[in-house]
């Protein structure tokens, strides 16, 4: 593999919310430009663009399970960056998963890294089959990203008590959303870890850029893997050539 993948121009989809799309973006910069050292006068950036759909219409769908209708949104957006030369995409959501199969039926010649890839990668690694997995409503109840996983020979699970569910939902909408992080919010989401472990995760995973800003490893002695820390480290490889799509594929 060669120091730098020049021919790759990384498209990526955000405004689900903005917050996680501010975080791809650093993150990604961050990262290339640590490995890739000083150049000229300073670290090259990545060429990348970005493309932000309208998160309210996007929130009001998921909230409806409008699923047909989320994937049309989406692909809005995604359309633009295909159009602009993009030829890798990143979807800067866990839930925005939801539109990667309609985006590979349509594009089916542009790279796409799946977020449970990656993070089935780091799961294997570690030697958990049994996950559990926090994050929207709609990441928890429908099958989109535990099918995925499943392909990777991973199990996951879930809370099972519906107010859990909803509450989540509505903390990540009402506070994670707007970048607002409160102690006894956190606190909640720790319980939650530690009740998913008590029903056998080997694990946590934490599926959604926003829930990840609010707690990480050094709240909790439970094993949890950030997935868009993951997804925007594998991003950033491949950019650099030290890694290809093909080895996170199941």
């Amino acid at each position: 593999m060669t120091d730098k993948n020049a021919d790759i121009l990384l498209g990526v989809l955000t405004g689900i919310s903005y917050v996680s799309g501010l975080d791809y973006y650093k993150g990604i910069n961050k990262r290339y430009m640590e490995i890739a050292g000083t150049k000229h006068l300073i670290a090259p950036n990545p060429p990348m663009l970005m493309s932000s759909v309208d998160c309210d219409i996007y929130a009001k769908n998921l909230t409806e399970r409008k699923w047909d209708d989320i994937s049309d949104h989406l692909m809005v957006g995604l359309d633009r960056l295909v159009q602009a030369g993009c030829n890798m995409i990143a979807i800067a959501s866990n839930t925005g998963h939801i539109v990667y199969p309609a985006f590979k039926k349509k594009y089916s010649e542009v790279g796409i890294l799946h977020i449970a890839d990656v993070t089935a990668r780091a799961l294997k690694a570690k030697g958990i089959s049994t996950v559990g997995l926090l994050g929207t409503e709609p990441t928890m109840r429908e099958a989109y990203l535990k099918d995925r996983l499943a392909l990777h020979g991973i199990k996951t699970i879930v809370p099972s008590n519906e107010e859990d569910l909803s509450q989540i939902f509505q903390y990540i909408m009402d506070e994670l959303g707007y970048n607002v992080f409160k102690d006894s919010t956190r606190e909640y989401f720790l319980d939650q870890v530690e009740a998913l472990k008590s029903r056998g995760a080997q694990g946590v995973i934490l599926g959604c850029t926003e829930i990840e800003l609010l707690i990480n490893q050094k709240h909790t002695t439970t094993p949890v893997f950030p997935s868009a820390e993951l997804h925007l480290n594998a991003i950033t490889d491949i950019l650099l050539g030290k890694a290809t799509l093909k080895e996170f594929q199941p």
